[in-house]
């Protein structure tokens, strides 16, 4: 019975063992918010976005050969559309980030 609460115990740091994980880059330095390191959490639609040293948690969802990572934040939004297969992600923030753009990512999963 110990050895059963021990194992419960460890569970909830297993459920968000990271699945995909993906660097992106900025195209340029007017836009440093672009290079991200994005996660989606293994059998979640969770994840989170590290910007420098900022991290943030996101709802992330699955498309037809997408991924879209969505943070709302205080007064801004910011949405990375990765698209795995081309290594690319289309960018676009709202509200006080407002900007857009497209650059390149690619999946570090395991490092």
């Amino acid at each position: 019975m110990k050895k059963i609460a021990l194992l419960l115990a460890f569970l909830p740091a297993a459920a968000f063992a990271e699945e995909r994980v993906f660097e992106c880059d900025a195209p340029d330095a007017e836009h440093p918010e672009m290079a991200a390191k994005l996660v989606k959490y293994n059998g979640q639609q969770k994840g989170h976005i590290t910007i420098g040293d900022i991290d943030k948690d996101v709802d992330v969802f699955p498309g037809l050969d997408t991924l879209t990572y969505l943070y709302i934040g205080d007064g801004y939004t910011l949405h990375y559309n990765v698209h795995p297969e081309k290594g690319t992600f289309d960018y676009s923030a709202s509200g006080s980030k407002s900007g857009w753009g497209k650059g390149a990512c690619r999946e570090i999963t395991g490092q």
